[in-house]
């Protein structure tokens, strides 16, 4: 098995595909896997199925890293030499090891009828190829440059209220049976929701350079790291603030929340710099009609992570520390911390009061 990873890995031009039609039937014949999978297939399509197949053998045994500064990412096996000495590295037969462990736990997992659900909408409606409802459970602490992050016992399957509220939501948003407005939600989380919460920006500075990493494969010392789980939190975090914009239908907000994946009460959303209200009419239409180079509406940290502020509550890259902003308000903001600029904007005011320059 592991000389079939290899071999397909070693093409120019990966493909899932070729990884699938190389390695699962090995995994289907192995004695180990077989009598778990047989348990799985009866429970969910043939569809869900394959998309579950995907799921472990990228999860469980590759990693798209950006290795070289300024480099770009490649998908990779976890044992590569250039990972040796890296948090990041498993060896193949441990990460066969990991791969068995997700196929053994997964059929009682999914004896719990929510947990089944947060399955079958993760493998149904994936905004990262080749996702499904695990993350990795321990965190490697700040001081801690020994322990492995990708190891046995640390990729499990998850479902939290987060995790299974933001799949109901995106699911509802983009299905046409249901959505009051499918091509919208349906871009707006492809063109920018999954990038800011999912992604990193390109990052050419400091200790840990990242480019378009999924970001629980980044270094789990980068401030760019991010779980799974974080990520739908920020997910349904930047998909609520949209459905609480100025002028956003009012019965599209209704049925959302009578089907009790919004909160009963949103106030209009504004930008947390200028205190605009952010219109949805706007922001529509400048989503389904793009200008490249111009945005009005943009996703920032509040607290932008190369401060890394210790004593701030929101901190990184987690749902308390995003936010829509208008591109006046990300301009203004700079590299500052959202408490710092609004302390400077008081002291705008009042020397413009001063002086007498308020009409």
């Amino acid at each position: 098995m592991k000389a079939t990873f290899e071999g397909v890995l070693s093409s120019d031009r990966f493909r899932m595909n070729s990884l699938y039609g190389a390695v699962w039937p090995l995994i289907e014949a192995d004695q180990e896997f077989a009598p778990h999978l047989s348990a799985i297939a009866p429970i969910i399509s043939t569809r869900e199925f394959r998309s579950l197949a995907n799921a472990i053998l990228r999860n469980a045994f590759l990693i798209e890293p950006m290795l070289t500064r300024g480099g770009a990412t490649k998908t990779q096996l976890r044992w590569i030499k250039a990972l040796e000495g890296d948090q990041r590295f498993c060896s193949f037969e441990e990460c066969r090891e990991i791969a068995l462990e997700l196929v053994s736990t997964l059929p009682d997992w999914i004896d719990d009828s929510e947990h089944l659900e947060a399955l079958t909408l993760s493998l149904g409606c994936q905004m990262i190829p080749h996702e499904a409802s695990f993350d990795y459970l321990t965190l490697i602490d700040s001081t801690d440059h020994n322990t492995r992050i990708h190891r046995r016992g640390n990729l499990g399957w998850i479902c939290t209220p987060v995790t299974l509220r933001t799949l109901k939501l995106r699911e509802f948003l983009t299905n046409p049976r249901t959505s009051p407005d499918a091509k919208f939600f349906s871009t707006v989380l492809t063109d920018k929701i999954k990038i800011k919460a999912y992604l990193t920006d390109r990052v050419q500075t400091g200790e840990h350079q990242t480019n378009r990493e999924k970001r629980w494969e980044t270094h789990p010392h980068s401030v760019h790291f991010a779980t799974r789980e974080q990520g739908m939190a920020i997910e349904y975090k930047l998909v609520t603030q949209i459905c609480s914009f100025d002028d956003f239908p009012e019965d599209a907000r209704e049925a959302l929340q009578a089907e009790n994946i919004l909160p009963a009460q949103l106030e209009i959303f504004r930008c947390p710099i200028t205190l605009d209200a952010l219109s949805f009419t706007r922001f529509r239409d400048e989503l389904l009609n793009p200008v490249h180079g111009r945005s009005s509406f943009q996703v920032a940290h509040l607290n932008p992570l190369k401060l890394d502020d210790a004593a701030s509550l929101a901190r990184g890259h987690m749902a308390e520390n995003i936010s829509w902003m208008s591109a006046d308000g990300n301009r203004i903001q700079g590299s500052m911390s959202l408490s710092d600029i609004r302390t400077l904007l008081k002291r705008i005011a009042q020397n413009y009061e001063d002086v007498g320059l308020v009409e």
